[in-house]
């Protein structure tokens, strides 16, 4: 902390820019959002909802219903893999693929 910034009141326009460019995210106008990672991540919330319907569905309700959840449950935890900065992320994604499979 012996080296930290002071920005000042004059940088208070950039925060109050930045702030209102929240309503930009997720749009045409989102530059960041173009970025691979950030378009893998989007398609990661769509197939994780859909990997976890189908889980539920194909849980029988028989005698292994105990063994069913439990795949479920480990299915569930598997975003949990999915942390790091750019390539370590891309490496997480590929480990979550393999073991969601």
């Amino acid at each position: 902390m012996k080296r930290k910034i002071s920005l000042g009141p004059w940088f208070r326009p950039v925060f109050r820019t930045l702030r209102a460019m929240r309503k930009v995210r997720g749009t045409r106008l989102d530059v960041f959002g173009y970025a691979h990672l950030r378009r893998v991540e989007r398609e990661l919330i769509q197939e994780y909802r859909e990997t976890i319907l189908e889980a539920l569905a194909a849980a029988r309700p028989a005698a292994d219903l105990a063994a069913d959840l439990d795949a479920v449950v480990e299915l569930a935890e598997l975003p949990d893999l999915v942390r790091g900065y750019e390539q370590i992320k891309l490496d997480n994604v590929d480990t979550y693929h393999r073991r969601r499979s």
